[in-house]
């Protein structure tokens, strides 16, 4: 009878190279992810993030302002990929509407910035309306930066075209 060496292998030195090179290839995959979005894309007060940073105290307190005094909202919360009319409704906090607002809408995708619209709004009788052709279906955020006497408020919907 021979005598059959069993051998035993260990693998934890297999296990434990996968796991360096899978978290390498994670870090890799998360500095990708970053430079593709970089943070002077946020957009929130239609400013970049250094006019923004340096003004925000300034901005914050004109929307307590605005907000003790008026709302905004929007007639219509439906949209489509080509043209759309959507009225914004600008009122007191009494529901009064009001006529001498200046109102600027952003209309841009949550994930870029490279389809961005900024449209000024004209007054009608019903409120403020904007014309937008949406190239894409899918998500939108539409901007609503309105500007009363010292108050000004920022409004920000979330719509889709898929709902």
């Amino acid at each position: 009878m021979a005598d059959s060496k069993r051998t035993e292998r260990n693998y934890w030195p297999h296990f434990i190279v996968g796991l360096v090179l899978f978290a390498a290839v994670l870090g890799v995959w998360t500095i990708k992810a970053a430079m593709d979005n970089p943070v002077e894309l946020d957009n929130s007060y239609m400013l970049d993030y250094h006019n923004a940073d340096e003004e925000i105290n300034e901005i914050l307190k004109k929307q307590r302002v605005f907000d003790k005094k008026y709302r905004v909202d929007l007639k219509e919360r439906k949209i489509s990929a080509g043209e759309n009319i959507l009225t914004i409704l600008v009122t007191d906090i009494n529901g009064s509407m009001v006529k001498n607002a200046d109102v600027t809408v952003l209309v841009t995708r949550p994930e870029t910035t490279k389809l961005d619209k900024k449209l000024k709004a004209r007054k009608t009788s019903q409120g403020y309306q904007i014309k937008v052709d949406l190239e894409k279906e899918g998500r939108w955020n539409f901007v609503v930066k309105t500007e009363i006497e010292e108050a000004q408020g920022f409004k920000t919907f979330k719509l889709s075209t898929l709902e």
